[in-house]
């Protein structure tokens, strides 16, 4: 991460696998060993843009999966 982290004003960052949790209403998604970049101090989590499409995607597609009407 190339700027300071908003919530702590930290400027040290690692890399780590963590788990990310999706969650909508009182549906949850808990996801492993998902990249994300930590600050060393507060050790907020940043996740990378494409890691979070592809987790909202596959929560969208577990709980929210539409079938289509037959005509």
């Amino acid at each position: 991460m190339d700027k300071a982290c908003p919530f702590c004003g930290g400027t040290n960052f690692r890399q780590e696998n963590v788990q990310y949790t999706y969650q909508h209403e009182f549906y949850e998604l808990a996801v492993d060993n998902v990249p994300a970049e930590v600050c060393e101090f507060c050790h907020e989590q940043y996740f990378p843009e494409e890691s979070s499409k592809i987790i909202q995607k596959a929560f969208q597609m577990k709980y929210f999966r539409m079938k289509k009407k037959k005509k």
